[in-house]
């Protein structure tokens, strides 16, 4: 599978050899309280801005870029609560690059009211409940999945492996594989600071797919600010889904957040 990696302003990357990774010391269990309570220390009513520029590459079959979308954004949580505004929105297709805001904004305010007429019929009875997907999660909503508390970790096993940053610092490598699979089990590898036992880059897919979805895969970088403040630096997520006679999906989209600002 080819993998696109698109440029990001102002992240970092970590690259570590895997030969440079062994058994870790601490053991498992310990360090899945520390991370847990590392986790439980961050403020869940975060008020927080930045501006994002989300890219999204939608692939052919043979998986060659066919149509890119690059959107400008400014979003701000407030008590936990993400609003975004979408400034601009530029679509390149065929060689020729558009400014297609206004249209864009047209048609998610019409997904909107559809999303919300439907909504409503459901509270009044008329259409059966759906089960939440998480595929249009974002990654604040993913503190539910995570594996640490003791309560969600009898569905998953572990492994841990520490190393070394380029910079010398101790990292853990937490290998995570579901015992039971389901949609909302994600699976893969969490890279942790061994010195304050943060998770600040995580590479996940469900242990079992959606329906209609043949793979999913997501990649997220973190940073602390203020130290009880977690902010999603980068996300990339690649999908291939699709059924029968409707579109299928093969893209590949990243987000990049700058400009971060906490707020009181």
């Amino acid at each position: 599978m080819r993998r696109f990696i698109l440029p990001a302003a102002g992240a970092a990357f970590l690259l570590i050899p895997a030969a440079l990774s062994a058994q870790a010391s601490l053991p498992v269990e310990t360090l899945l309280d520390r991370v847990a309570a590392r986790l439980e220390s961050f403020n869940p009513k975060s008020n927080w801005q930045a501006s994002i520029r989300s890219t999204q590459i939608e692939l052919d079959r043979k998986g060659r870029p066919e149509r890119t979308t690059v959107q400008t954004k400014a979003v701000a949580v407030i008590e936990g609560r993400r609003e975004e505004d979408i400034l601009s929105v530029v679509r390149t297709e065929d060689g020729v690059t558009r400014d297609i805001t206004e249209k864009y904004l047209a048609e998610r305010r019409a997904r909107w009211e559809k999303y919300r007429a439907q909504e409503t019929a459901r509270e009044r009875g008329k259409e059966p409940a759906r089960r939440r997907s998480r595929l249009g999660m974002r990654v604040e909503d993913f503190a539910g999945l995570l594996p640490f508390s003791p309560e969600r970790r009898t569905e998953f096993s572990f492994a841990a492996r520490e190393g070394a940053a380029p910079d010398g610092r101790l990292l853990y490598f937490l290998d995570v594989r579901a015992k039971v699979k389901d949609v909302e089990n994600w699976e893969g590898t969490y890279t942790i600071d061994a010195s304050t036992f943060t998770p600040f880059h995580a590479r996940l897919t469900p242990s079992e797919t959606p329906p209609f979805v043949k793979e999913i895969e997501v990649e997220a970088d973190f940073q602390v600010f203020e130290d009880v403040h977690i902010i999603p630096l980068r996300t990339w997520v690649r999908i291939n889904a699709g059924f029968l006679f409707l579109k299928r999906i093969r893209a590949v989209s990243e987000e990049v957040y700058t400009d971060i600002r906490v707020t009181r």
